[in-house]
């Protein structure tokens, strides 16, 4: 299993996000701009024939991710954030400074983290408690496992939150289940922790085929397998509590709509009806020992 060309992605995100006004310009670049108006061509095509883009359904995930996280740290009092895979995910810059207690630790694999590290020390983007490390979610040990991590960089006594954002997908459902069995043990350390993360369900014809068309070309750009995993909320939520999560709540873009400024899906050509989101938001809840 290759994991390194997940980062790839990070370009065309990273500027996605900056194109709407959600992060800030020093991680977006003149490559990131090419590959997002290289793209514009199949994403108007995109929104023709399935009524949504994937510059929609990262706003989605994004904003609905966002939104649960200050929620977690109003009303549950999160103070710790490990975002894995964190590419040039804006949220270690912003909510280090929205909420100064905070702790954020910002993962990636040690390449990827080194150029986030360069960026945010060269542009003045660390925030008080914050920080950039390298971490392989599927290696153990010093200096770059999941568990050393884990037990060695954040807090044990602070309520933790874990994300993993645009992740799940490129990973066969055998291996993330490794990745999250781990994390809903090693979550065990703490007074209280969520893990939240985003996946795209099997999917009813029409839309099967095109769908399977462009996870086919995501998977080729990003030099590594799009997989599928689960048939619907029921099956994300009993995939999730068989690892080891003791509740397990799936989010659609729809039940957001009247609060958070996300895009929805429109009219598609290829069934001549509006569109579902593809996207789920999933929340899961780790109960210590």
């Amino acid at each position: 299993m290759d994991s390194t060309g997940i980062s790839f992605t990070a370009l065309f995100t990273g500027h996605v996000w900056y194109e709407n006004g959600m992060s800030t310009r020093f991680f977006t670049s003149p490559r990131a701009r090419l590959l997002y108006k290289a793209a514009q061509p199949v994403e108007r095509a995109s929104q023709r024939l399935l009524g949504v883009t994937i510059h929609d359904i990262l706003l989605q995930r994004h904003h609905i991710i966002d939104h649960r996280i200050d929620w977690l740290i109003k009303h549950e009092g999160v103070s710790q954030i490990l975002e894995i895979a964190c590419g040039y995910s804006p949220r270690g810059y912003k909510l280090s400074r929205k909420y100064p207690g905070l702790k954020y630790v910002e993962a990636d694999l040690p390449h990827m983290a080194a150029r986030k590290r360069a960026l945010l020390q060269q542009h003045g983007g660390f925030g008080p408690d914050h920080q950039v490390v390298g971490c392989d979610v599927f290696d153990t040990g010093k200096p770059h496992g999941l568990d050393y991590v884990m037990n060695n960089v954040l807090d044990p006594s602070r309520p933790t939150l874990i994300i993993t954002e645009g992740l799940v997908n490129y990973f066969r459902l055998s291996d993330i289940s490794q990745v999250w069995r781990r994390l809903a043990q090693l979550g065990r350390t703490f007074p209280k922790a969520w893990y939240i993360t985003d996946l795209v369900p099997k999917l009813k014809q029409p839309w099967a085929p095109l769908i399977n068309a462009g996870t086919g070309m995501l998977a080729l750009a990003t030099r590594a397998h799009v997989n599928l995993h689960f048939r619907g909320s029921a099956q994300i939520e009993q995939g999730l509590r068989d690892c080891g999560f003791s509740k397990v709540v799936v989010f659609k873009p729809e039940q957001f709509q009247d609060i958070l400024p996300i895009p929805l899906p429109r009219t598609a050509a290829v069934a001549g009806k509006r569109a579902n989101s593809i996207v789920r938001v999933v929340e899961c809840q780790i109960h210590s020992d």
